[in-house]
């Protein structure tokens, strides 16, 4: 019985191993906010999409080049007709008396063979022509919504990133209040038993404590959530995780102390600028209007339809017979097309009007556009303003409730004060530490926002 099981523990840990053994390793990352930034722009799928789409857009540029370049064809046909329609065609066998002056050379043939090269050239085609200007138009645009699409992830990934260690900072505070509350707990918990706490006291302490456990909880969820945004940005392969540094960059730092020490109207002062300078400067606003010339392009385009058409086309082939020696005549034919539309069935005027109709909706979705940018950054600039006067306002209060603790748990030993009061104090320290925190990092972050929509960020971090 003891070998039995001895064997059968042995089957167990071995077993265990293996569960363990076979679980996906994690594969943990140290990584600086610039290694994030530039991992983002190598790895994130939308700015290889991005990037995509400018080849994409290259390469129509020069497939509209093409379009009034000349275009040589090798053809060949074989052809059979019937006895009947031979017998009607071929007018040869009527003239066949050796006596007459003259001979007649067959040229219809129940089997014949035609191969032949042909050169198209278009003459006057203003639609070839303004596709060209199209091609052009889209390289832009897909340039810019590149632009727009790198300097959005590079955002989004400082966003991220700020956002983890505030995470982190709020997370190691509430730890840090969870333990002492569950200090204060066991505290509360022996003086009640002692007789010198009452019910009511130990109470309090007890729900000071849960509600520190469900803080830091729920902490820990915002941390676990802001890794896994940042993550998804940096397309993280499955078992791969990053912890990030602890560190902002200086530039960033810097550029937020030198916008502390700015006023209110210097602030605005920032966002003051043209529609023209706006539409330079950021990038989502500028390939919006490539988008609306686009528009406007094709719709322009449309009266070209209503124009003649000219191609030159000229043909050379080798012999028609019932043979494929190609050894007969050899056909040349010059031929120039005119073509002009007369009657369309109204299909030229629709596809104008859909086109006018087309240019307008972008020409609104652009001003659309700029009107809710300067939206943004005027919102976004009064978020620095309160976030400039409540920073200031959180540094004085954490300096006020540190004070404020310590006397009151001076007061507290000498049984000066209530655990109420006490409770309080803690509580007025801990809300106050966090309100520091959020209005530090939220001030970076608006900055950040701030930057992005203008388009000095990437200038800021050199990249």
């Amino acid at each position: 019985m003891r070998f039995k099981w001895l064997i059968f523990n042995l089957m167990f840990i071995s077993s265990t191993q293996t569960s363990v053994s076979a679980q996906p390793q994690i594969e943990q990352t140290l990584i600086t906010m610039e290694e994030a930034i530039s991992r983002a722009l190598q790895m994130n799928n939308q700015v290889k999409a991005s990037e995509y789409a400018v080849e994409r857009a290259n390469w129509n540029k020069k497939n509209a080049w093409t379009q009034i370049l000349p275009v040589i064809s090798l053809n060949s046909q074989y052809t059979w007709i019937d006895d009947s329609t031979f017998a009607l065609r071929d007018f040869s066998r009527y003239f066949q008396d050796p006596n007459l002056p003259f001979r007649i050379q067959q040229t219809v043939f129940q089997s014949s063979f035609f191969t032949y090269f042909n050169l198209s050239v278009p003459v006057f085609n203003l639609v070839l022509i303004n596709r060209i200007s199209r091609a052009n138009i889209g390289q832009d645009m897909a340039e810019d919504l590149n632009e727009s699409t790198r300097r959005a992830i590079i955002f989004q990934v400082i966003g991220g990133y700020i956002h983890v260690l505030k995470q982190k900072d709020i997370f190691n505070l509430q730890k840090e209040y969870l333990e002492l509350s569950r200090l204060n707990y066991e505290k509360a918990e022996r003086l009640y038993e002692a007789g010198r706490y009452s019910k009511t006291d130990a109470l309090r302490w007890k729900v000071d404590f849960q509600q520190q456990q469900s803080v830091v909880t729920t902490s820990q969820s915002n941390l676990r959530s802001g890794r896994i945004v940042l993550s998804r940005l940096l397309n993280a392969k499955q078992g791969e995780f990053f912890k990030v540094e602890n560190r902002i960059p200086s530039e960033l730092l810097e550029e937020s102390e030198r916008l502390l020490q700015l006023g209110d109207m210097e602030l605005l002062a920032l966002i003051q600028m043209d529609d023209e300078k706006l539409r330079e400067v950021n990038a989502d606003l500028s390939a919006a209007k490539k988008n609306e010339n686009l528009s406007l392009s094709a719709y322009r385009n449309t009266y070209n339809s209503y124009l003649p058409v000219v191609d030159l086309s000229y043909t050379y082939g080798w012999q028609e017979n019932k043979t494929i020696n190609l050894d007969s005549y050899s056909p040349k034919t010059l031929m120039v097309n005119f073509r002009m539309p007369i009657f369309t069935s109204f299909q030229n005027y629709t596809q104008l009007k859909s086109s006018y109709y087309e240019y307008r909706e972008s020409q609104e979705n652009f001003y659309d556009k700029l009107l809710n940018l300067r939206y943004i950054l005027t919102e976004t600039v009064n978020k620095l303003i309160n976030l400039k006067t409540q920073k200031e306002l959180s540094r004085i209060r954490l300096e006020f409730n540190e004070r404020n603790y310590r006397i009151v748990e001076q007061q507290r030993e000498k049984g000066l004060v209530s655990n109420i009061e006490f409770v309080d104090a803690k509580l007025n320290l801990q809300n106050a530490n966090l309100d520091d925190i959020s209005n530090y990092y939220d001030f970076i972050t608006g900055m950040v926002e701030l930057y992005y929509l203008l388009g000095k960020l990437q200038n800021i971090l050199e990249l």
